[in-house]
């Protein structure tokens, strides 16, 4: 008779077996590979713990299991990450979404919104730069939805677009040209933004940093103009841990000798795109603080600042434009 594998059994073979090999977080990779396996929500394993699977899922688990043992990221191995509560897409031609990233959204909202949560213009232009699979673009469009619509919350799940695509129509303008320069995340970042119906929001545009936006006659037009950019220093990939290092893409991580490579070609070319009040907010690293701070000042940036991420560290560069 053959044996019966329930959730609860496979959760006590899967937790000790990604523990032993010093995988972050075992017990939520485990029931977040259990979950895409099994169709259903985590909270689904708790209430169900004496749930079969059948044979096909066994075999497809397993094989994820093993995967995720060599530190291939779960993210990868179930096909999405939620950020800022909308569900992306990810794949290895892509980063996966962060937590710290989410301090860059917030702060790009502050801007552009009251203390009521009504934005300040009657037109919003944002752009993007790296946007990878799209997910801040995404996030601020979503919450600038929101705002458009006096809505205190809205569902962003796939399943959802068609009337979130409904709901933009109606509303004022919000529009975000986000850059990628890889193809295989710009057809990514646009199954992201079809699936979660903002395509009347946000244009994705194949190209290196701000060269897509060119000849489009939006020179000094952009409210802020947003980037998550390569920035880890040569001295710091060595260590960085081999689920990233080995897994997600180097050129979306590496920035060159001391990290700022894209950094300065970004802090560089935003005045010719920002409005005379317009704003910069560029993800670096905790180390880059001071020296993403003078390279701004350098430019004539006004009222800079770094901002910290969710835990603490100095993450987000904010500056106004040169006058």
């Amino acid at each position: 008779m053959a044996e019966t594998w329930t959730v609860r059994r496979l959760r006590s073979w899967i937790i000790p077996f990604l523990t032993e090999k010093v995988i972050d977080s075992p017990t939520v990779c485990a029931d977040l590979l259990l979950a895409h396996v099994l169709g259903c929500d985590r909270m689904r394993l708790y209430m169900d713990p004496d749930r079969p699977a059948t044979v096909e899922e066994l075999t497809k688990l397993r094989g994820l299991v093993q995967r995720a043992g060599r530190h291939e990221p779960v993210q990868y191995l179930v096909g999405t990450w939620s950020f800022f509560g909308c569900e992306i897409e990810v794949g290895p031609a892509t980063l996966i979404p962060r937590p710290a990233t989410e301090s860059l959204v917030e702060e790009a909202l502050r801007l552009v919104r009251g203390n009521d949560g009504v934005l300040l213009a009657d037109e919003i232009r944002i752009a993007d730069l790296c946007t990878g699979s799209g997910c801040v673009a995404i996030a601020i469009a979503k919450s600038l939805l929101a705002a458009r619509g006096g809505r205190k919350q809205l569902s962003w799940r796939k399943e959802d677009a068609e009337s979130a695509a409904e709901a933009l129509t109606q509303t004022a303008p919000v529009r975000i040209y986000a850059t990628e320069i890889v193809r295989e995340a710009c057809e990514m970042a646009r199954r992201n933004v079809k699936s979660l119906g903002l395509d009347a929001a946000i244009e994705i545009l194949e190209g290196d940093l701000d060269a897509p936006l060119v000849g489009r006659d939006l020179e000094g037009s952009f409210d802020l103009l947003c980037a998550n950019p390569p920035y880890i220093s040569d001295a710091e990939w060595a260590e960085v841990p081999k689920n990233v290092r080995e897994f997600e893409p180097s050129t979306a991580l590496r920035g060159g000798r001391d990290g700022l490579d894209f950094v300065r070609r970004i802090v560089g070319a935003a005045p010719k795109w920002l409005k005379p009040s317009g704003s910069i907010l560029v993800e670096i690293s905790s180390s880059q603080g001071k020296s993403a701070t003078a390279i701004a000042a350098d430019l004539g940036y006004r009222s800079i600042r770094i901002l910290p991420d969710l835990e603490g560290h100095p993450r987000i560069l904010v500056a106004i434009r040169p006058s």
